[in-house]
């Protein structure tokens, strides 16, 4: 214990005796460590939806669509009390766009409408406050992309949807309904008249249905239908758009720790080539290798972890000046593996740098760097 308390003061004694170069070690790893980080909180988006694409058992859910404006909302209610198969549960969305004004930010935004038994199917992840729509008027839900910042709204908020406000019911995240904000659609609203219905999702008591079945059940009620197909086909294809997305940002992500852990290589090489002198001195007057190592392991966490903090402080500074097309969900999980990472990094280099100084005479040490 007394020794392990030694090292630590040696490295910080040594860290503040090298502060100059110490910091120019830290800004490097800030800057190298600074875009791997966004590409993460991006990636992160994907990562977090993934589990709500599929709909809740979807073994027997079926997603129709329709074109823009051919069926309302009461000619569809009422076609569906006569459909010729067995329902278990029935939803319908909607959608519209319109003004939206947020804490005193005027936006064209997109808006859904859906009807009470949705939650029957779509898979959401409650972020803040609650889902019950339909408890309540006037209120909304949220999904936590549609805002540039997500953590600047929470339930509770009042926010201006086509002039009139609305207060947020909760915020939640979900693949499906991605960028969205949820309206209840209630049948003879006059507020939902020029809304467009583009969905209906479908449970049936039975199993063994295919699509065509499907088609004819609807025909048979004058529902023309522009696409039907089962939730499992729906879950895959937005598994493989998904991932074709993001290929491209993880091609960039994958570059950008590349170019971090070389960037941690040669900073932390130069740094200890540039020290080889003092550990070559401190080896002379009979300091213990394991010693000097930890000591400069120590040192080079230091550097590393300041230049972390110094990131995370960077992307809240330059978060108004994003792209409103890049969204980044930056949580625990993301600054943990970045952080992983950089240790880790550090510590390989530092222990396979520090080992082949061990192998050079102390004459070779004393050699001055150019």
């Amino acid at each position: 214990m007394q020794k392990l308390k030694y090292t630590i003061y040696d490295a910080l004694i040594n860290f503040y005796r090298r502060r100059s170069v110490n910091i120019i070690v830290a800004v490097s790893f800030a800057l190298g460590m600074l875009l791997p980080i966004l590409c993460l909180g991006n990636i992160n988006i994907f990562v977090e939806n993934v589990s709500t694409m599929r709909y809740k058992n979807d073994d027997n859910v079926w997603t129709v669509s329709f074109n823009g404006g051919e069926v309302s909302l009461e000619g569809l209610l009422s076609s569906m009390e006569e459909f010729p198969l067995e329902i278990e549960d029935m939803a319908i969305y909607a959608q519209t766009s319109g003004t939206v004004e947020i804490n005193n930010v005027k936006s064209d935004g997109f808006m859904k409408y859906v009807t009470e038994d949705w939650l029957e199917f779509d898979n959401c992840k409650v972020i803040d406050g609650s889902l019950d729509l339909f408890e309540e008027s006037n209120v909304c839900l949220i999904e936590q992309s549609y805002a540039e910042n997500p953590d600047e709204i929470k339930a509770g908020d009042r926010i201006k949807l086509f002039g009139k406000t609305y207060t947020v019911k909760g915020v939640f995240s979900c693949f499906n309904h991605y960028g969205s904000i949820l309206l209840p659609l209630h049948a003879g609203d006059n507020e939902v008249q020029d809304v467009v219905i583009n969905k209906l999702y479908l449970r049936t008591k039975t199993g063994t249905l295919n699509e065509n079945e499907i088609v004819n059940a609807l025909k048979a009620v004058g529902l023309p239908a522009s696409r039907v197909k089962s939730g499992k086909d729906v879950y895959h294809d937005g598994l493989i758009n998904g991932i074709s997305r993001s290929l491209g940002i993880f091609a960039v992500g994958a570059a950008a720790f590349a170019f971090a852990a070389i960037n941690i290589c040669l900073v932390l090489i130069g740094k200890l080539n540039l020290d080889k002198r003092n550990y070559g001195i401190r080896m002379a007057l009979g300091a213990n290798y394991g010693h000097v190592r930890m000591s400069a392991l120590l040192e080079n966490l230091l550097c590393f972890c300041m230049a972390f903090l110094c990131d995370i402080a960077l992307i809240h500074v330059l978060k108004p000046t994003y792209p409103e097309r890049l969204t980044m969900i930056l949580n625990a999980r993301v600054y943990a593996t970045a952080l992983l990472f950089g240790i880790f990094m550090t510590m390989i280099v530092t222990h396979a740098a520090l080992a082949r100084l061990k192998k050079k005479k102390l004459v070779e040490l004393f050699e001055r760097v150019s």
